[in-house]
């Protein structure tokens, strides 16, 4: 993506009133309970935090769930005083039972969660929070996120306008970027906690499973951190393994592109046919056979909407940026 796409402002200087979403009261503006599941996250939390206060949203629901961390985190969250409305540190089964947790003592309108790693840009909650007064009928509206890796590399992603076509394929939906109806929500259930890395994918499933309603917005709404520390940046095959799970319960052909999509990673990414430094491999005489005859059985586009490159560089120690 162009340093352009990065540092373009969200808002020109000079505001213009774009629709009648920008005129709406303050007291008009849904409740919004956003929950922040955390575990040793004091280096970081206070960037959350101060993302979320940098809102000035005025009806805003701080839930903070804490894993019972022994390092700094209490004292950040105290010094944080009534700016959030609940919390809680104690023993937890993990990142999903802390979301579930969190939802549970929700009041709000609307739902979602930043994990204490991430931060919202000025700004985001009322661009999303406005959409759904725009558009009644949404019952998710997710948008764009900038990307920052570890050693200062940056990408913006924004929705694909295909993402919600290819949800039970694919997802290239920003968590941090979407909020949705809390009545959908409670409608589908806690959040699924069979699985460890791609539970916020299986939710959209379920979401689109269930008839709702997605809007997606150009605009940059929050800040991913990803360093070779984190959840997303160390699950390697097992990530794979769910995906796997994903693509079978809900993909096309009763999931059977999800076996396609394992023997694609097994035989040809774990080789590195993927990486985007060996696109040379692709024109192998195996690999474009192999690519022909899928394409013919299974379509073009699914075939071509296989993504899980970046499990196979975790599983090979290779970084995020190299591909």
């Amino acid at each position: 993506m162009a340093d352009t796409d990065i540092i373009e402002p969200e808002v020109p200087k000079k505001r213009v009133l774009r629709d009648w979403a920008d005129k709406v009261k303050v007291e008009e503006l849904p409740l919004i309970s956003m929950v922040v599941p955390c575990f040793r996250a004091g280096p970081t939390l206070a960037r959350t935090l101060d993302s979320l206060r940098d809102q000035k949203y005025p009806n805003l629901q701080i839930i903070l769930i804490d894993g019972g961390s022994e390092d700094e985190t209490v004292e950040v969250v105290k010094s944080y005083g009534d700016f959030i409305d609940y919390w809680i540190s104690e023993p937890d089964k993990g990142q999903v039972d802390a979301i579930n947790k969190g939802f549970a003592q929700a009041t709000g309108e609307l739902y979602g969660w930043l994990c204490a790693d991430d931060a919202l840009r000025p700004g985001a909650l009322r661009r999303l929070a406005r959409e759904f007064l725009r558009r009644p009928d949404a019952d998710v509206v997710t948008s764009g996120c900038l990307r920052v890796f570890d050693g200062g590399a940056e990408v913006v992603t924004r929705p694909d306008p295909h993402y919600y076509d290819d949800l039970f394929i694919k997802n290239t939906i920003e968590q941090p970027s979407t909020l949705w109806r809390a009545s959908l929500h409670n409608n589908i259930g806690p959040v699924s906690n069979k699985l460890r890395y791609a539970f916020d994918w299986e939710l959209w499933c379920k979401f689109k499973a269930s008839g709702a309603v997605f809007v997606s917005l150009p605009s940059v709404t929050s800040i991913y951190y990803f360093s070779d520390t984190n959840l997303t940046s160390t699950g390697g095959r097992k990530i794979a393994d769910e995906m796997f799970k994903i693509v079978e319960e809900y993909g096309p052909r009763d999931g059977e592109l999800a076996s396609v999509f394992m023997f694609l990673y097994k035989r040809f990414d774990l080789r590195g046919y993927y990486d985007a430094e060996n696109m040379s491999m692709r024109s192998r005489f195996p690999f474009r056979v192999v690519l022909k005859l899928l394409r013919m059985r299974y379509g073009d586009r699914n075939v071509n909407l296989y993504n899980w490159n970046f499990a196979s560089r975790q599983e090979r120690a290779l970084g995020w940026t190299k591909g």
